[in-house]
């Protein structure tokens, strides 16, 4: 009996003379190298991804006996390649090509709790970025969402008579609570971000999120002219859209909404300025559009917080350490939710002008409207005769 063909896989080719550990694709006798090095696992991963894709055709009538990889590449080449948005084809690639690596050889028959979570456990003792941070179970279990929607998919376009497993994955994990800047906090950065060419962009960054509670992605991708696949700003109206004509709704809601008054000013500033020049993106570096915010976010929080420490330093007359930043530009969306709740806003307007769900603003940030169970922690009972006895004659 012949003996089955294992699917490509990766393996790290040892070190010899002169030489550094390198990982290889081997792919039955063939063995082709990816040119990454030992710990540069992420991008040999990518490359292995983009090898099965170029390679497999999805194959039908196997039943259970479908390999993972097979139902993964085939979801990667003829679905997350056709999404409409760039950030979800990336994310998507993300969380599958670790996928590829570990379930390589494994049919969907096998995908149960037990390797589930071996899976969990190999994924997190991996790390990441200059900082070599461990990957968290929360990465795994986008991982393993990402597996199941590539099985359900498979079965839905190319073989039914698949039978879809149960994937487990770790719980999910709690909303962050209290997660925001104040207004102070906000001014500190801005202050902090204009000191500098190289972060003024995050001083507006910092303003329109904090007016609007727009999310970072579509934030960095607004314009002062309508477009079909980013949002704009119609100043004649006043009103911000979030997303382009031409742009497919997806389950985040972007929503239009209003510009807020004190933000119009700042808006009608920077479009005199900017279209004197030629420019559309209303977020730019150095001229060009900005698709991430990278180092210079944390350096205006960082140089920031070193100034409110000194300034507190003077004030007071003792040392005052920086305070640790580990927050990103998602924050923003946070504060203009805690804010708005807080001056007392009501929900469904304030679901409307940011795109967060009603039942997400109560559950996560409620507790920060003046109405907060108002009525419950001001009750009083009224004070009742007690009933009378009847008694026979």
């Amino acid at each position: 009996m012949s003996r089955r063909r294992e699917p490509p896989r990766l393996q790290l080719k040892r070190a010899e003379r002169g030489r550094d550990a390198v990982w290889i694709i081997r792919d039955g006798s063939k063995r082709t190298s990816t040119g990454c090095g030992e710990r540069d696992i992420e991008q040999a991963q990518r490359i292995l991804a983009d090898h099965i894709k170029a390679k497999f055709e999805p194959p039908t009538g196997k039943g259970q006996q479908l390999l993972v990889v097979e139902a993964v590449a085939a979801y990667l080449e003829h679905h997350v390649a056709h999404l409409a948005s760039d950030k979800s084809r990336e994310f998507g690639g993300n969380t599958c090509r670790p996928l590829l690596q570990w379930w390589s050889g494994k049919p969907i028959a096998e995908v149960n709790g037990i390797n589930c979570r071996a899976y969990v456990k190999w994924r997190t003792a991996q790390t990441y970025g200059t900082t070599r941070r461990t990957v968290s179970d929360q990465t795994a279990r986008h991982d393993l969402k990402s597996l199941r929607a590539a099985i359900r998919w498979y079965k839905r376009e190319v073989d039914t008579s698949i039978v879809v497993p149960t994937v487990s994955m770790p719980s999910k994990a709690p909303a962050r609570m209290d997660y925001f800047l104040t207004r102070d906090e906000v001014a500190a950065r801005i202050r902090a971000a204009r000191k500098s060419r190289r972060t003024h962009h995050v001083a507006r960054m910092l303003l329109i999120g904090w007016y609007t509670g727009t999310r970072p992605g579509a934030t960095l991708a607004l314009r002062w002219v309508a477009s079909p696949t980013a949002g704009w700003f119609d100043l004649a109206n006043g009103v911000l859209h979030r997303r382009g004509s031409m742009t497919r709704i997806s389950n985040k809601r972007q929503p239009p909404a209003r510009i807020h008054a004190r933000l119009l000013p700042h808006l009608r500033r920077w479009y005199q300025a900017d279209t004197a020049k030629g420019f559309t993106h209303v977020i730019r570096y150095q001229g060009d559009s900005v698709k991430k915010l990278r180092r210079s976010w944390g350096t205006v929080g960082r140089l920031a917080a070193k100034r409110t420490a000194e300034r507190e330093s003077k004030r007071t007359g003792k040392n005052v350490t920086p305070r640790e930043v580990q927050d990103g530009p998602h924050i923003m969306r946070h504060s203009c939710c805690t804010w708005l709740m807080a001056a007392g806003v009501d929900v469904y307007e304030v679901s409307g002008y940011t795109g967060v769900s009603v039942e997400v603003l109560l559950n996560v940030y409620g507790h920060h409207h003046p109405d907060f169970q108002a009525n419950a922690a001001t009750a009083t009972s009224k004070r009742s005769k007690a009933p009378s006895v009847r008694t026979r004659a």
